[in-house]
């Protein structure tokens, strides 16, 4: 054993040890006071670095939070104004429908209906306008991504909704097919014109209604009586006469002795289709001194005695030397019949044997006509062709053929005259040219009176012209009137769904057949294929685009996009593009370039249901359900703001669900998790460090004894000087 003084090796150890354990201790309890395990850099510097950038992201995370937070409650705000504005559209829908009710409503009540619509768009421009969070408007469009076609735009573009940056963009629309149409049925006397593309008319389904079918004049007779209570035909000849009994026998010139007695006849009468009288017994007494004219006269005095015969029925001489009893009217509507006729003279100086007569009418009648194949209106007398009629049917065949002679059209092979039968004893004459262009007139002849053949049919002059009547043709709501439907011939007419000159007009060809049906009543279905286009959006990828349809566009990455609509006359062309990206931006994430963002559009009523294919109106502010066609137009425009609002409360909706709340979860998520993970690198683990500090203690307490145990040896030197 050596023993040195000027160095306590020992003492030096046990220093440097205690020096050691005093340290440990001391960091030992820094952790456990302040509960992190690195205090300073020098404690765990590469977890320091780790530890303060998760430090940084879990910050980041924890404003991202708050920023998504107060986010949905500015979503929130815009969406319950659009649902205002929504409650309002559908109250003014309510309106245009009761408005479009015309047939009910008077004009203080449509007053009324658009004194409340107006009222109405008032207060949607008013919530789009006063909408805000805090100091920033919402919907008054200041939050929109605007573009604006800013060539000529001969393409015929329409921009819906932008989804581009900020900068210049084109777009480009190539026709690839045009518009068509077909009809479902053609069973009204209507085809579609193969050679007319429809024009303006939006894709779908268009209805096509005949309201009032086409028609020619018309004329119908009165109840004919074909045939008289006897059986007798109706009869016409070139001049009326009366119905006749003739005496079998020539009456002397005077009745002698054996002549004398009583004479009786019975009689009947029938006048124009009545009841007949009933046999009516009449009787003279004939003298020895009896002329043929006292005879007559006295018959008339026994017919006038009789209050069924008086004033019909007549006595008279023909030839001189035959009695006749006769209608005292001429034309087929009087017959006369006898029976029974006796006497008890020795010698009848005349007799009667049982018969039965009927009147005949003069066979002319006359009309005017005005129809497309004769150069100008004509007037025709036509001589009906003298017979015996005793059935209908065969008067009807007869007078068309002799009304075919005056009033055909030989170049066309065609009668302009149609006569037909109307039940089972009336006749219909009717022109064959249908609609208001075309008329038919009956005319007195130069003798009409009772024994005229128009009396026997029934049928009146005409002060006026009877006109056809027009075919009405609905076309999405808008009736077409056509005047004139020319039988036998093949029409081209242009239908429209506007009136001429309105906004949006949309027309499509029709041919009317080539047959006497004319248009009848019915609804047909037309379905429209606009035309086609492939569109590039920034020299992209092309896609299919309808006219008239909204259609979304992207550029080469899908990064960007443009909803567009193109006229549905256009031809397609380049267009440039100035956009001006307006949207609201939110910070959602921790990091840099970990936004969203959602534009909000003007939605004002100048701004809600522009450009409607085919409507009046321009948008919801100019709105006027006052007419029959603003109240139809006023719906649709109304339909498609409230598609409109919907559409962005959607969109908002999704934002919200989808981006923001959605992106509150995940952040919620990963802030959790960071912090986890910066705990596990910089918090003590308490029970480990207690563990350490506990053995530093004892280290130190030992270390302390150890350096007074070290500092004693040097003493045992002086035990060596005893």
């Amino acid at each position: 054993m050596s023993l040195r003084i000027n160095n306590n090796i020992a003492a030096i150890d046990s220093h440097r040890n205690l020096t050691n354990t005093t340290m440990n201790l001391s960091k030992s309890m820094e952790k456990l006071s302040s509960g992190y395990r690195i205090n300073r850099a020098a404690d765990d510097p590469a977890g320091l670095v780790i530890s303060e950038q998760f430090r940084a992201q879990i910050a980041g995370l924890n404003q991202a939070i708050e920023n998504s937070e107060g986010s949905v409650n500015m979503i929130q705000t815009a969406e319950g104004a659009l649902n205002e504005i929504n409650n309002l559209l559908v109250s003014m829908r309510e309106l245009a429908i009761h408005a479009a009710n015309e047939g009910f409503n008077d004009t203080a009540q449509l007053e009324a209906d658009q004194a409340e619509i107006n009222n109405a768009i008032q207060t949607i421009d008013r919530i789009a306008a006063n909408t805000q969070f805090g100091t920033k408007k919402l919907l008054d469009g200041t939050k929109a991504n605007v573009a604006s076609i800013t060539s000529s735009n001969s393409a015929g573009i329409s921009i819906v909704e932008s989804g581009l940056t900020t900068g210049q963009h084109s777009v480009t629309a190539t026709k690839t097919a045009d518009a068509t149409a077909s009809l479902n049925i053609t069973s009204l006397g209507v085809s579609l014109d193969s050679t007319v593309t429809p024009y303006s008319l939006t894709e779908g389904i268009h209805n096509i209604d005949v309201i009032q079918a086409s028609a020619g004049a018309s004329k119908t007779s009165d109840s004919i009586n074909i045939l008289d209570a006897w059986g007798n035909g109706l009869e016409f000849a070139a001049a009326a006469t009366s119905a006749q009994l003739t005496s079998a026998a020539a009456i002397g010139a005077a009745a002698t002795a054996s002549n004398a007695g009583t004479y009786t006849v019975k009689l009947n009468y029938q006048e124009s289709g009545a009841a007949v009288t009933g046999w009516q017994t009449l009787s003279i007494d004939v003298t020895d001194t009896m002329t043929q004219a006292q005879a007559a006269s006295a018959w008339n005095d026994a017919i006038n005695n009789n209050a069924a015969l008086a004033g019909r029925v007549e006595a008279v001489l023909s030839g001189g030397n035959e009695l006749v009893f006769r209608s005292t009217n001429s034309g087929a509507g009087y017959s006369l019949a006898i029976e029974g006729f006796s006497t008890d003279a020795t010698t009848g100086w005349f007799s009667f044997t049982d018969a039965d007569a009927r009147g005949i009418s003069s066979n002319e009648i006359r009309f005017d006509l005005d129809v497309a194949k004769l150069a100008s209106s004509i007037s025709a007398t036509t001589t009906i062709t003298a017979g015996t009629y005793t059935s209908l049917d065969a008067l009807i065949s007869q007078l068309e053929t002799d009304l075919a002679g005056d009033f055909g059209t030989a170049a066309a092979g065609v009668n302009n005259i149609a006569v037909s039968k109307v039940g089972d004893d009336k006749i219909k004459f009717t022109l064959m040219d249908e609609g208001s262009d075309y008329s038919l007139q009956m005319l007195a002849t130069t003798t009409d009176d009772s024994t005229s053949a128009r009396a026997a049919l029934g049928l009146s002059v005409d002060t006026v012209a009877v006109q056809g009547t027009d075919a009405l043709v609905s076309f999405d709501n808008y009736t077409n009137t056509i005047t004139a439907v020319n039988y036998n011939s093949t029409q081209d007419i242009v239908l429209a769904n506007k009136a001429e000159g309105v906004a949006g007009r949309g027309t499509v060809g029709i041919t009317i057949a080539t047959a006497s049906q004319g248009i009848n009543l019915g609804n047909m279905l037309l379905d429209v294929t606009a035309a086609q286009f492939d569109v590039r959006l920034d020299s992209g990828p092309s896609t299919a685009v309808t006219a008239g349809v909204n259609t979304v566009v992207y550029n080469a990455d899908r990064s960007e996009s443009l909803e567009i609509n193109i006229d549905l006359t256009s031809n397609g062309g380049s267009e440039s593009i100035n956009n001006t990206d307006q949207s609201l931006v939110f910070q959602i994430g921790a990091n840099v370039g970990q936004t969203a963002k959602i534009g909000l559009p003007s939605m004002t009523a100048s701004s809600l249901g522009k450009n409607l294919a085919g409507n009046m109106f321009l948008s919801l502010a100019n709105i006027d359900v006052t007419t029959v066609q603003g109240a139809q137009d006023s719906q649709s425009v109304i339909d498609a703001a409230i598609d409109q609002v919907s559409t962005i409360r959607g969109t908002l909706g999704s934002f919200q669900k989808n981006t923001l709340e959605s992106n509150l979860s995940n952040l919620r998520i990963a802030s959790q998790n960071l912090q986890a993970s910066e705990s596990s690198i910089r918090d003590t683990d308490m029970a480990e460090e207690m563990s350490t500090f506990v053995k530093n203690q004892v280290l130190l307490q030992a270390g302390t004894a150890m350096l007074a145990q070290a500092n004693q040896v040097p003493q045992v030197v002086l035990s060596l000087f005893g």
